[in-house]
């Protein structure tokens, strides 16, 4: 691929014209392109530095231009600290980048290594995301750091106008932070749980590029391990996947009891039968599964019935599983119908005075009676 031919349909696409074409290209370029390719120049990782702050300050700026007042001492907006907190975090965090950047499609524009080529590294969420704030960085240095033409950019490309103006007339708060959710979770009545811990398990990368990872603790308990490319991110990351596997915990304890025997019970009736033990096979996460929300699919196999079941765990999915293979051998079976009464067919008697047949017949609603016999001549 050669870079210079796709510049125009790049810059069509974020919405401003380059005056240096080389920051451009720096800011699509990955560090194997340049491991490979020494005459590159240098990667986008300084570029991605710059966007990363830049793109937090323009999304600042757009809150208070948008919604705050000057007042006589001070100023007034329209939503509380925690709330902006939240919203910036939604606009600025992987996910919502990484969706803009390949929505565009401006991902297969990367200058890559060989082997990172080959892996698809371009579509990988942590890559995008470089991609998206590179840019940011780049513009912010081609129009020599004037900040009104990158909040337009980035005003344009996140499309933050429309989500505070959704967010301005929702009369709903912004949805807490997945670190505040975890803790009003322990701390409920019915639960009591210790108050979450978060301690550091590594970190790695260049000084301006680290990622860290945090483990998060319930107790003694190990539960969600994130990563992020701060403490706060890694947190959140953290947080987010222990709650998903504490719901997961409580819905398995509040499953009836005969689910959770089902596996037990099927195991029993094949001992007792002395036939072959049932199996089960983890057939994945099925289409709708997805983060904060996990779906499995498990099979049970059973002499020659085969029965699918899904549920929020593995173990409840074998569970329900089971119990459709016990619920069609255990089925009652229905009681055969009363046979129909055959009809009779007429009973021949031979005449052993005349050696001629002689007919007896039974007539409905009367006793057997003997015809006489008739000689045919």
């Amino acid at each position: 691929m050669v870079f210079e031919k796709n510049i125009s349909k790049i810059e069509a696409v974020i919405g401003y014209t380059f005056r240096d074409k080389s920051l451009l290209r720096q800011a699509f370029t990955r560090t194997s392109y340049c491991n490979e390719h020494r005459s590159a120049g240098q990667s986008n990782e300084v570029l991605e530095f710059f966007g990363d702050s830049i793109l937090s300050a323009s999304i600042v700026t757009l809150f208070m231009r948008e919604f705050s007042h000057r007042v006589e001492k001070g100023i007034r907006t329209d939503f509380k600290e925690g709330d902006f907190t939240v919203i910036r975090s939604k606009l600025s965090d992987k996910k919502n980048l990484s969706d803009k950047i390949k929505a565009t499609g401006l991902q297969r524009f990367l200058l890559l290594g060989e082997g990172d080529s080959k892996l698809g590294v371009a579509d990988e969420p942590s890559v995008m995301e470089d991609l998206f704030e590179s840019i940011i960085g780049a513009i912010y240095i081609d129009c020599d750091m004037n900040m009104e033409t990158v909040i337009g950019v980035v005003a344009s490309l996140l499309d933050i106008k429309e989500v505070l103006a959704s967010k301005a007339s929702s009369k709903s708060a912004p949805a807490q932070s997945a670190k505040n959710r975890l803790q009003e979770w322990c701390a409920d009545k019915s639960r009591r749980l210790p108050p979450p811990i978060y301690k550091t398990v590594s970190e790695s990368g260049p000084e301006h590029k680290k990622v860290y990872e945090r483990a998060c603790y319930i107790g003694d308990k190990l539960y969600g391990v994130g990563s992020g490319k701060n403490q706060k991110a890694a947190d959140s990351d953290a947080a987010e996947k222990t709650l998903e596997m504490l719901i997961a915990e409580e819905k398995r304890a509040s499953a009836p009891q005969a689910d959770l025997q089902a596996v037990a019970r099927l195991k029993e009736y094949a001992k007792s039968k002395k036939l072959g033990s049932p199996t089960f096979r983890d057939l994945g996460e099925t289409e709708n599964s997805k983060e904060g929300a996990r779906e499995y699919e498990v099979m049970c196999s059973f002499k020659d019935l085969k029965a699918t079941a899904t549920a929020s765990d593995k173990n409840s999915a074998r569970a329900l599983a089971a119990e459709k293979i016990l619920n069609i051998i255990l089925k009652p079976k229905k009681e055969s119908e009363p046979q129909k009464k055959q009809k009779v067919a007429p009973r021949v008697t031979k005449n052993t005075s005349h050696g001629k047949p002689s007919r007896i017949m039974k007539k409905q609603g009367s006793s057997l009676k003997t015809k006489k016999n008739t000689r045919i001549t």
